[in-house]
């Protein structure tokens, strides 16, 4: 079943609406360092932005914020570090990672101030379903989850991710690839 697509620029949040922001979107509300700023930075922001204004309750899976991490520690490997450490261990065991796993602490710490951590513990999820979807490779295993856990709650999706396309869901973007995708 096709997710339904709101574009964020004209979306409006109501009180207590619950809605799972996806890692791409933090990573634009609190970049690494060495991301370089992206054209849809500024509308996640107004649009995070709004929701908070209206009252709306982000909610937040763990899954979301380890890839959020570990996204925002590999941008500042991959941007600065890579040339003195080839091996990605080597800079996690460098005193180099200390000072960007800081930064990357407080962001979360950020995150985890703003959000409600969903109520669904992993024995509620399909797990079956998940694995199902990802073997046929069109669905990443963890999107799968993300999927289930906004249709069991009737939580709404920020995302800027294209392939939310199927699932049943409500999807809210500023992608133009996904809202024409998912009318």
């Amino acid at each position: 079943m096709k997710n339904k697509a709101y574009d964020l620029s004209s979306y409006s949040f109501s009180s207590d609406e619950q809605v799972l922001v996806d890692t791409n979107v933090w990573l634009y509300l609190f970049p690494a360092p060495g991301n370089p700023p992206h054209n849809f930075a500024q509308q996640y922001s107004t649009a995070f932005a709004n929701l908070v204004s209206a009252q709306a309750r982000p909610v937040l899976d763990p899954m979301v914020l380890s890839e959020y991490l570990n996204r925002y520690i590999r941008i500042e490997w991959e941007g600065h570090y890579r040339s003195h450490y080839p091996k990605f261990k080597d800079f996690r065991n460098s005193a180099d990672f200390s000072t960007v796993a800081s930064s990357a602490e407080t962001f979360a710490k950020r995150i985890l101030s703003f959000c409600q951590i969903h109520s669904i513990p992993a024995n509620e999820l399909d797990l079956n379903q998940a694995l199902s979807d990802f073997s046929t490779g069109g669905v990443d295993f963890n999107d799968a989850l993300l999927v289930d856990i906004c249709k069991k709650r009737n939580i709404k999706l920020m995302t800027n991710d294209g392939d939310f396309q199927d699932g049943g869901i409500e999807v809210l973007t500023t992608n133009p690839r996904l809202l024409r995708a998912c009318p």
